[in-house]
């Protein structure tokens, strides 16, 4: 975890590179949609046309039942340890909330973005669970928007944040799983 500084300005009087904190009642980060909904509208679009259009198949039987329940059971626990770390740090897991502490341990210590990582990893399991190949190729549809319309906004919300502790984090860890 990594405490937060106030923004000084450098000697051209332009903010310095470096954290800065929000006044009091401001915002967090503005989104088109929650990101649950970001991702989830390509997945059921994918669930549409694999009920009317076409049902490709990935992995049938018992084994995809399988491989599905594991995939979406790790998702599910992934987004749980994410949201139980944030919360231990006084941070709340929705974009909307501001952002005090860039937090750095538990599943961001591999990755900086878990929450979204579970989604893809949820999408991907209910997918080979119902052996739908448009599902999954959907997840992708999902993971694209989440990147395009949630991950790059984060990101520079992030940066302007926490400026060079920031990048520092974001060079040494990962987007994805």
């Amino acid at each position: 975890m990594t405490n937060v500084e106030n923004n000084n300005e450098n000697e051209s009087g332009r903010p310095a590179r470096g954290p800065r904190r929000e006044a009091p009642g401001e915002p967090g980060l503005k989104l088109p949609a929650l990101p649950p909904v970001i991702f989830g509208i390509p997945m059921m679009l994918g669930a549409l046309v694999h009920i009317f259009v076409w049902r490709g198949e990935i992995i049938g039987g018992a084994a995809g039942m399988i491989v599905g329940i594991v995939l979406l059971a790790v998702g599910l626990w992934l987004i749980y340890w994410t949201w139980t770390t944030m919360r231990a740090h006084g941070e709340h897991p929705e974009p909307g909330h501001p952002t005090e502490t860039l937090v750095t341990t538990g599943p961001f210590k591999r990755t900086r973005n878990p929450i979204y990582s579970g989604f893809l990893l949820i999408g991907a399991g209910i997918a080979i669970f119902l052996n739908a190949m448009t599902i999954l190729v959907a997840v992708f549809f999902g993971v694209a928007a989440i990147h395009a319309l949630v991950i790059r906004r984060e990101e520079a919300y992030l940066e302007r944040k926490f400026g060079e502790v920031y990048l520092k984090y974001a060079n040494r860890v990962g987007r994805w799983i």
